[in-house]
């Protein structure tokens, strides 16, 4: 058995849309900021039977998602000369991260999913690389190549294998470690209501929308920008180039057809608000939202005290105090959390 633990990441660049469905070979590059909460941990043994466990009772299709999962990375595998011992397997989780609010629970999941596959092939004396298990994580949640790694991480495309439809063709490279720039992320939740349309149909629906064409093309200037953002730790860069490319997406999603609508009245409220905050207090603080409600603001240290006390002041909103992670990790006994309040996967 092989047990990891991982956490949900932030992306500053986007993931949306791609070339090909099956394997998740995004569109376009993408950069995110691994958190340190909250997490996931699954648990993964050898079964007569394939199966899934957790709190909250999952449909057939999530079933055959993970199932598919497996299949994917044998299939992977293989290509290495590689294989899982069992034909099946139990997977138990547990995750303390709200589902389908903008948190990206799916990335923690099947980050920790890969992991643990990738410690029962290490029982063979068989190492991966941390940008081989990015690969099988991606098979998953494209998003989810991105919480292998701890720090500031870049799931590659465009520069890689010629952008070619391979398995192996989109691989997940750290840009910097967490302790290059200790960054926050106090997650601000106006609900805690599952959306109504998944990533997976977003990713699906981009290409219908008038201004995807567009998004794609300006995607190589904002993501070299927010690398340069990062290595050179210039939050003003940073900042800018962060909140273009979320607004950006909501207007792809909201344009496609049918249209995709994430925000609420909330998510637009907070983030009025804290531009307002910002310029008043001269603080470095962003904003950002995956595809949800969900406010994500990044600050710096100097920042982060005014910036908790701002989100605990929302009404009704529930409060994730997050910071840079370290990515997926394999739990021995003596590395466990304490137990803590177990929200449904």
């Amino acid at each position: 058995m092989a047990t990891a633990v991982s956490t949900p990441n932030i992306a500053f660049i986007k993931y949306w849309g791609n070339r090909h469905s099956d394997w998740r070979l995004p569109a376009a590059d993408s950069l995110s900021m691994t958190l340190d909460y909250p997490t996931v941990e699954v648990s993964i043994e050898p079964a007569d039977v394939f199966s899934v466990h957790s709190e909250k009772e999952l449909s057939t299709n999530e079933i055959g998602r993970f199932k598919k999962h497996l299949e994917l990375t044998k299939k992977y595998l293989a290509q290495k000369g590689y294989k899982l011992k069992a034909k099946s397997y139990k997977l138990t989780i547990h995750s303390h991260i709200p589902p389908a609010i903008g948190l990206a629970s799916s990335a923690a999941v099947f980050s920790a999913v890969a992991k643990a596959y990738a410690a029962l092939i290490e029982e063979q004396d068989i190492r991966l690389t941390d940008e081989q298990i990015s690969i099988l994580a991606r098979l998953g949640s494209g998003s989810a190549a991105r919480s292998i790694m701890g720090g500031f991480v870049a799931l590659q495309t465009t520069n890689y294998s010629l952008q070619t439809d391979d398995i192996d063709s989109a691989i997940a490279i750290q840009i910097a470690p967490a302790s290059h720039w200790p960054l926050y992320d106090i997650v601000v939740c106006p609900s805690l209501k599952e959306k109504e349309h998944g990533s997976t149909e977003g990713h699906h629906l981009a290409h219908t929308s008038p201004h995807y064409a567009e998004r794609l093309r300006q995607m190589p200037r904002r993501q070299q920008e927010c690398i340069d953002a990062i290595l050179q730790r210039d939050f003003e860069k940073l900042q800018r180039v962060a909140e273009e490319d979320a607004l950006d997406l909501h207007k792809v999603a909201e344009t496609s057809t049918p249209s995709l609508k994430y925000l609420t009245e909330d998510t637009h409220r907070i983030t009025r608000e804290i531009i307002k905050l910002r310029k008043r207090e001269h603080l470095a603080a962003l904003y950002t939202m995956d595809a949800g409600p969900t406010v994500h603001l990044i600050c710096t240290e100097d920042a982060v005290k005014t910036v908790k006390e701002f989100a605990h002041a929302q009404k009704d909103c529930t409060v994730f105090e997050t910071k840079v992670g370290s990515g997926a990790t394999i739990l021995t006994d003596r590395h466990r959390d304490p137990p803590q309040q177990e929200v449904s996967l």
